[in-house]
């Protein structure tokens, strides 16, 4: 942590982080608490019902899947550590909502997402590991004490954060979903967005304060 940074924005990073994380690792998580679930939207679709955004992504997740985990499979070895990685690029470009428009760039956007997974895979020992698993409740307890913000349960916490995630603007949700739940540097975070570091800082730092606001309403 900087000498500059609030403990309880820092915290509020990581109960973010902690919280996508779990939701990666089991999508009915995040399903349950958006109340808007990618499996309703490719039922749906169809009928013209459902986001734009899942739609898109919908259909590219769907092109793409296969090749996506066959490519994976060479690169990891193994088909359930492959589907593991191509879901989590699916939950973490879901979260972070990207401002893309057409089902190519979707598919790009999936690509590289599961391109910088399985880097992250390669460079990960045994010990770091532990963070794409859940992470467990009294964990996250500990990290919502350190917020400042009280809640009544977990569940309850983790509907407020991922509806207080789709309230934020968009470059603000990216910047803070690569940021704390991706685990990347503001340099890193900066490069993926193609910006400023210092611009990715006040993105990140303006979605947590929006974050908390939301959180203290409710």
């Amino acid at each position: 942590m900087r000498p500059d940074q609030d403990p309880a924005e820092t915290a509020l990073g990581e109960l973010l982080g902690t919280i996508l994380r779990d939701c990666a690792h089991d999508p009915l998580l995040l399903i349950a608490s958006t109340g808007s679930a990618l499996v309703r939207v490719a039922r749906t679709r169809a009928s013209g019902a459902g986001d734009v955004f899942d739609e898109i992504l919908v259909e590219a997740y769907e092109s793409e899947r296969d090749k996506l985990i066959g490519w994976a499979i060479i690169q990891v070895g193994d088909r359930a550590d492959a589907e593991d990685i191509v879901q989590t690029a699916l939950m973490r470009t879901y979260a972070a909502r990207p401002e893309i428009s057409d089902t190519a760039a979707m598919v790009g956007y999936l690509w590289t997402a599961t391109r910088n997974l399985v880097r992250d895979r390669w460079r990960r020992n045994a010990a770091d590991r532990g963070r794409v698993e859940p992470d467990g409740e009294e964990h996250i307890t500990r990290l919502a004490d350190r917020t400042g913000i009280p809640f009544d349960d977990l569940v309850t916490l983790r509907h407020l954060l991922i509806d207080a995630l789709g309230q934020l603007p968009p470059r603000e949700r990216e910047a803070v979903v690569l940021h704390t739940y991706a685990g990347n540097t503001y340099a890193q975070t900066a490069e993926l967005m193609g910006l400023a570091a210092g611009t990715v800082k006040a993105y990140v730092a303006g979605a947590l304060a929006k974050v908390r606001a939301n959180l203290q309403a409710a």
